[in-house]
């Protein structure tokens, strides 16, 4: 993709620098300088055929006149720059830009976003904060909405959570849904901090603020339940907790292990049947099962297995391993037994190779447990489990 891009920017170069040299030969009747550039372009262009971008794209530059034509040329090498990792030299060929007087406050002000990503990809969060600050009385909404966002994204890098709120709530931001999602987390974790210093009322209020912002922010009601568990208020954090999977009937996957052990066997029971029926997932499954197992019998828990297979038309590995378990475990030792064993491992270790956590946004993969943003595409709350039966 970014061989595309800077083939497309080269072209592009090419295109304006010729028009220009031919202004100029028409204009002014300086043949010789018309000549130098057809000789520095045909440079870059075999720089570009012999795969030596870096060369052809400093041939390019050194010839192309910066003017309000040719501005988006110059911003583009910059930004093919940065996407390659190489941040010296895009700051350099921003910065050289941001310097020119003439350009006019527009332009200026898109070249100040630009080197704004530079610093920040290079890490200067601060050089990048104070320029984007700056673009806050942008003339253009669209540099403004897009120096706002950056903001976010160094103030999540520096978990500075009281900006991140202020920048996510201004006018331009707060209406938009993906921002409020972004602000119920910061909000999340200013709740974390207070937690951690035992400021439980403060952080029971930041939770509601979360929740006010996105009534959908699962990672509130989990913090909320959370603190009353620490607390020993058993039956609210039950509460709470199931109020998750009204969210996300997924969530059971992660509120089952946790609701297992502090609640009847009974109710239990019945609340794996909703998850079972809401979100057939393997962790549901095998906490059913096993209960069976230990109130009842392997047949019991076997029986279970095959009807729930032949309802839901489940015949994924996880379901095999699970009904050789109960077959297998009965069996005196023996020959058929050890076969059986070392089939159940080699199920068992595939279900274990399966990611639990899968990002509906970019479609990354985790083993963690929890996870509320994602760390490729940066989103918030789009992290969902991932072990549904099919």
């Amino acid at each position: 993709m970014n061989e595309l891009l800077l083939l497309a920017a080269f072209t592009c170069a090419v295109a304006l620098g010729w028009y220009f040299s031919r202004l100029s030969l028409f204009s002014r009747k300086k043949h010789s300088v018309n000549n130098q550039l057809n000789k520095d372009y045909f440079t870059g262009l075999s720089y570009l055929l012999n795969d030596q971008q870096d060369q052809a794209i400093e041939t390019f530059m050194r010839v192309l006149e910066i003017n309000p034509e040719t501005i988006d040329t110059h911003i583009a090498m910059g930004n093919l720059y940065r996407s390659k990792g190489d941040t010296e030299k895009a700051i350099r060929i921003h910065q050289n830009l941001f310097a020119r007087p003439s350009l006019s406050q527009e332009l200026t002000q898109r070249v100040q976003l630009e080197l704004a990503r530079d610093f920040f990809a290079a890490g200067l969060y601060d050089r990048a904060e104070r320029l984007l600050q700056e673009l806050n009385d942008s003339v253009s909404s669209d540099i403004r909405l897009n120096s706002h966002l950056l903001l976010l994204r160094i103030y999540e890098q520096e978990k500075e959570w009281q900006k991140a709120i202020n920048t996510g709530s201004s006018n331009l931001l707060k209406d938009q849904p993906d921002s409020r999602k972004s602000l119920a987390h910061y909000y999340c974790e200013q709740a974390e901090q207070e937690i951690q210093q035992q400021h439980l009322t403060q952080a029971r209020k930041l939770l509601k603020q979360a929740l006010y912002y996105d009534p959908g922010c699962i990672r509130a009601n989990w913090i909320a339940a959370d603190l009353e568990f620490r607390n020993h208020n058993l039956r609210k954090g039950r509460s709470i907790l199931l109020r998750i999977p009204e969210q996300d009937p997924s969530f059971y996957s992660l509120i089952l292990p946790r609701l297992n052990g502090i609640i009847s066997n009974k109710e239990m029971h019945r609340i794996l049947d909703q998850a079972i029926e809401a979100f057939p997932s393997r962790t549901a499954v095998a906490l059913k099962t096993d209960l069976l197992q230990m109130e009842l019998n392997n047949d019991a828990a076997l029986g279970y297995l095959e009807a729930l297979s032949d309802k839901q038309k489940l015949h994924s590995p996880f379901m095999v391993a699970r009904e050789l378990r109960y077959i297998s475990s009965p069996l005196a030792p023996g020959l058929h037994k050890s076969r059986l064993d070392g089939l159940l491992n080699r199920l068992n270790t595939y279900e274990s190779l399966q990611h639990n956590l899968r990002c509906l946004s970019c479609g990354f993969k985790s083993h963690q447990s929890e996870l509320w943003q994602c760390p490729k595409c940066r989103s918030w709350g789009t992290i969902r489990p991932d072990d549904r039966l099919n």
